[in-house]
This record gives structure tokens, sequence and C-alpha cells, in this order.
């Protein structure tokens, strides 16, 4: 299931199937766009009440998991994504980290 969220600066897209999650911000002015799950704003917040943040399948930018874990996972980001308040402190971190070049190009 994907499902498409849309912020102040950036358009969200949870991608949740198979065995496969991920949540991918696309920059609305420059169309730069980045998989944000295994930044730590997010990583903490979708994998801090699951215990081990620190298994190595969360260092990638699309994850690897059980269905149990995708129906977690994208019901948490549903949560935060929809959140005003988390949604802008999100798009200030995600500024920053776009800042220092690592996004792609659509």
């Amino acid at each position: 299931m994907i499902t498409n969220i849309q912020g102040e600066k950036y358009n969200f897209e949870i991608v949740a199937e198979n065995e496969c999650f991920y949540i991918k911000a696309k920059h609305k002015d420059t169309g730069r766009f980045s998989c944000i799950n295994n930044l730590n704003i997010v990583l903490s917040e979708l994998c801090g009440n699951m215990g081990n943040i620190n298994d190595d399948k969360f260092q990638d930018s699309q994850w690897i998991v059980s269905k149990h874990e995708i129906k977690n996972f994208e019901k948490t980001a549903k949560e935060l994504l929809s959140d005003k308040s988390f949604r802008d402190y999100l798009e200030e971190k995600l500024n920053e980290d776009r800042e220092c070049g690592e996004w792609e190009n659509v």
C-alpha cells in the first residue's frame, strides 16, 4: 500500500508493500527526494518502542521486514506525518539534511 501525505514544503510517500517499507520525502520546489525512514528523528519514532533501533536492517533507506512490522511502521508513519507539529519539525530537519546535498533529483 502507498499512502501520500502533503506537507508544507514536502510531499511524503509511505510505501508498505510485500516485505518492503520506506518513507520518501520529495521537496516541492526542487523535486529532490530522499528516503527518510532512517533519519534519526523518524527512526526513533518508528522503532523506539520495538527495542533495537541499532539493528542493521534499519540502517538502509528501504527496510525488508516482516508483515507484522510493516503494519506497525505504516500505522505509526501515518500518525506521525498526519500530526502537523511533528511534520513541521520534520520539514525543518529535512531542509537541513537536503542542504547537505545528498538528495537525489527526480
